[in-house]
């Protein structure tokens, strides 16, 4: 059997793999930033990132910038869940009462058990904590 040359134009139908690049340090810390913004967990945050948890924390030990922009958003995360608490509590959810058919009253609750949970996620767990 004989091997023939290539055509003179090549192969046409061959299609060449060539891996995906992985992004670079910079955009990695960008996307986990954009992410730790919308997620406010540094777990979720990391795991949407493609990274490591432990990576994070490590870049945010050896980059100031970095953990700035940790602390600031884990700061604004911790202030809208505050705020979201706050809005449970001044305007309560209203169910109306029925008998027979028609409303004879209604009935404003807040959700303590909401409330609690949503004060807990931003507690500090201890003092080494209570810095972010």
């Amino acid at each position: 059997m004989q091997i023939s040359d290539p055509p003179p134009g090549g192969y046409p139908e061959v299609v060449w793999y060539t891996p995906p690049k992985r992004p670079s340090l910079a955009h990695r810390k960008r996307d986990f930033l954009r992410h730790l913004f919308r997620w406010g967990s540094m777990s979720e945050a990391a795991a949407r990132t493609g990274i490591d948890r432990r990576a994070a924390h490590r870049w945010r030990a050896q980059d100031a910038q970095f953990d700035f922009g940790c602390r600031d958003r884990l700061e604004w995360r911790r202030t809208d869940i505050l705020h979201a608490a706050a809005q449970r509590v001044n305007n309560p959810k209203v169910r109306p009462v029925l008998y027979r058919g028609r409303q004879i009253g209604h009935i404003a609750r807040a959700s303590d058990t909401l409330m609690v949970a949503l004060l807990k996620s931003v507690a500090p767990r201890n003092r080494d904590e209570s810095e972010f």
